[in-house]
Formats: structure tokens, sequence, C-alpha cells
């Protein structure tokens, strides 16, 4: 099987890489096990995001450094910050069922959140977010989801095998020649 983008991995980023991919190349998504049972499945939580009135980066970025506890890179956590609403409502777009108050999404307040900003598919939220990404994968033409594989396994599947290098050849202890 050729492939021009591999994806080890079929929790929400491995999807989300795949379905962008996807746009512009042929995609395989292994998984370990079934699809489903990624650690996305599991995540009952909610994401946060700045939507509601009156809330703002700079306080949601303020929050996040408090409970970090001095642990959390800043200009990671303002990049973050700031990127989350356009994240949450691509997530919307690729029809992940969040809970809403008419159009708007339903906030939540937790934690050390000093706004309403989590947003949640009732308490599911992780398999909500699997259940729709899933199915924008499994759907595609251009991506093949193998499920139960490991990705050693590629070494040893002669279906599935990396290009090498033109003009170069790969030694066995990695250095190029």
């Amino acid at each position: 099987m050729k492939t021009d983008v591999l994806v080890v991995g079929s929790g929400i980023a491995g999807l989300v890489l795949a379905l962008r991919a996807a746009d512009h190349a042929e995609v395989v998504v292994i998984s370990k096990r079934r699809a489903e049972e990624s650690n996305t499945n599991w995540a009952q939580g909610g994401i946060a995001a700045v939507f509601e009135r009156g809330d703002s980066f700079a306080s949601h970025v303020r929050d996040t450094l408090r409970c970090g506890d001095g642990l959390c890179d800043r200009e990671v956590v303002r990049r973050v910050v700031h990127a989350a609403p356009e994240r949450v409502a691509e997530l919307a777009d690729l029809g992940v069922a969040f809970t809403r108050e008419g159009r708007a999404f339903a906030l939540g307040r937790e934690g050390g959140h000093s706004h309403r900003r989590i947003v949640h598919a009732t308490d599911f939220t992780g398999a909500a977010i699997e259940r729709a990404l899933l199915a924008r994968v499994r759907s595609h033409p251009h991506i093949v989801l193998l499920e139960d594989r490991l990705a050693v396994d590629l070494i040893l599947d002669s279906r599935l095998r990396g290009r090498k290098p033109r003009g170069r050849r790969a030694t066995r202890a990695g250095a190029r020649t």
C-alpha cells in the first residue's frame, strides 16, 4: 500500500491531521486498537475557549498561568488560548454536537476559570469529538483507516514500506551516506 502521509494514532490530533492532509494527499491512519478506543474517546471534560461577552484572551491566559503554578510556558499558553475559539468552531463544523443554548455554545465555569468558557458535548465531550471525526475520516475518499496495528508493525509489514530518500542510502547506524 502506498501513501503520501502516514498518521500514527486515531485520537483528535491524528484525525484532524488526516482530514487536513487528505485535501492534498492520500492518507493512511493507523490505530493500535479499534479507532474508538483512543484516549480522546474517554475525555469527559470540556474545552476552554473565550466566547462569553466580558471574557478576554488576557483573562484566560492569566487564569491558565495562575493554575499552572509556574509550570506553563507563557507563549504556548497565549497561542493555545488565542486559537481555542477557532478550533472549537472547526470541530463544530466537522459535526461535533456541542451542547448549545439556542445557537450559542452552552458555557460552563469550572476549575480556576474566572469566566464561563468551558464548551461541552453533554458530559462526554471526548466521545462526541471522536465520533464526529471518525465519521468524517471513514467517509473520506482519500483516507484509509487501519485498526489494530502497532507502529512497529510498519517495519514488519511488506505492504507498508517507506520510500528511501533519493540520492542517499541509510546505513545501519542511521547515518546517511
